[in-house]
């Protein structure tokens, strides 16, 4: 990375902040204009977006319109319904001994926040938490993934022209450039990729206390048991696992299956991936590739460690992965420990949920889980041991894009949330104004104290705090 282009994103953070300054917390109506010129920035370009993300993704335009345009769009249209309200402040009276005191606390934007989005959905994770800051009244610089050049060229052009740089900007370059971009003064930054470089990220933004939100990956299990089995629910799990190659950071990761209904979940499973994508699905319009070689590679590398019981074909040239299923894996293997983040399933049996648990192979702070049961007692158990900030009942991925739900991490699936009013909040610190109206004086207060002024204090406490 240049000299040059160094001085010229410290200018713009520049500029950002002092704009910041100028006009610290923007009225709804102003914030709104900004999201609803996002809004129309999506649907004027609709046909662009898909195709940039057809290109970089090869997924089907269906997938890429659902899951990114749509969900941004339903996105801008809950902040716009709830601005107001949100950014309307809380007040409160409490009656003291010798003052009545007035609370009033409102929520106000950081200032600049960093936006850093990868490449398996990278339109979506690029303005999610662009639309959140904004709607919180903050400015934003977006640092899209350099793997999705074709969405991240759209981006620069259409932002470029739309909007002030002061207001919203977009910083293309590799991880050189997003490592340059958290060494400068934002007052905030929003990551989403991989635990190692969010370590990073945290790390930096922790030397110079800038508080972070961190979207990270996580082993997300899915527990189909004896009562959870139907052609239903087979669908529903091959479908969250497969949607855009596996490459989804809440797809089921693994899946376990009750001993009493595995034979019957195999081929079941089978049976899905073909209806989806057909016998040969390299053909398949609506099946993906792998984002880059690096990533192709460190799939692959998950196929040998069990049996194939469909799939496992590969073309690097085309960097293609066929869906795949794998069971009769052995204990300690790497596909069991880490997070596949490809069209890789192992399916793995058990008996009872308790031993599943003590074993310890789940991850119990992914970033969700799944359970498919009608059995009470299962469920929870589930909810008890796991440690993730959702669990999914009979369904999979539809809870993350509900502008009602929160969505985030604990422990190594990240920290901090957004989507909806969890956004709006994320992007927001709590400021407090408090006043006193004095109607008596309490010379007690003051030093020097007595034994009396104790019990005094002891008394009446209640009413001095």
């Amino acid at each position: 990375m240049g000299e040059n282009n160094s001085l010229v994103l410290e200018e713009l953070i520049k500029r950002q902040r002092t704009d910041y300054f100028n006009n610290p917390y923007p009225c709804a109506v102003k914030r709104k204009k900004t999201l609803l010129k996002l809004k129309k920035m999506l649907t004027d370009h609709e046909e662009d977006w898909i195709k940039a993300l057809v290109t970089d993704t090869e997924r089907a335009s269906f997938e890429g319109y659902a899951f990114e345009i749509a969900v941004l769009l339903n996105e801008i249209d809950y902040q716009c319904r709830n601005l107001h309200r949100w950014m309307k402040p809380d007040r409160s009276w409490h009656l003291k001994l010798g003052y009545v005191e007035a609370i009033k606390k409102t929520q106000h934007p950081y200032g600049s926040v960093l936006i850093i989005s990868p490449w398996n959905y990278p339109l979506q994770l690029a303005l999610m938490p662009a639309i959140n800051a904004i709607a919180a009244g903050n400015r934003c610089v977006i640092k899209p993934s350099e793997y999705a050049s074709a969405t991240s060229k759209l981006l620069e052009k259409v932002i470029r022209r739309l909007f002030p740089p002061e207001q919203l900007a977009i910083v293309t370059g590799d991880a050189q450039t997003a490592e340059f971009l958290t060494t400068l003064p934002f007052n905030l930054i929003f990551f989403t990729g991989g635990q190692q470089t969010g370590k990073k990220v945290a790390q930096q933004a922790a030397s110079k206390l800038i508080p972070a939100v961190l979207e990270l990956g996580g082993k997300n299990p899915c527990i189909l048991d004896e009562t959870g089995f139907s052609e239903a629910a087979i669908r529903e799990i091959v479908w969250g696992k497969f949607l855009n190659a596996g490459q989804t950071c809440i797809a089921p990761d693994t899946l376990f299956v009750h001993t009493s209904v595995y034979k019957r979940v195999l081929p079941e499973i089978s049976a899905a991936l073909i209806d989806f994508y057909g016998k040969h699905p390299e053909n398949s319009k609506d099946y993906g590739r792998i984002c880059h070689t690096a990533h192709f590679q460190k799939v692959t590398d998950y196929i040998g460690q069990g049996k194939v019981r469909h799939g496992g074909n590969y073309d690097q040239k085309n960097l293609f992965i066929a869906p795949t299923v794998l069971t009769d894996i052995k204990p300690g293997s790497a596909v069991l420990k880490e997070e596949i983040f490809g069209p890789v399933l192992p399916v793995v049996p058990y008996t009872y949920l308790e031993t599943l648990f003590s074993q310890q192979l789940i991850q119990r702070d992914a970033l969700t889980a799944y359970v498919f049961s009608k059995h009470k007692q299962h469920i929870r158990m589930m909810k008890r041991y796991m440690h993730s900030t959702s669990i999914s009942i009979n369904q999979v991925i539809h809870h993350a894009a509900n502008p009602h739900v929160a969505f985030g991490g604990t422990g190594r699936s990240g920290y901090g949330a957004y989507h909806g009013k969890a956004g709006f909040h994320a992007c927001s610190y709590d400021r407090t104004d408090y006043k006193a109206y004095h109607y008596m004086h309490v010379p007690d207060k003051f030093p020097p104290y007595s034994d009396k002024d104790m019990r005094i204090l002891k008394r009446l406490r209640k009413w001095l705090m």
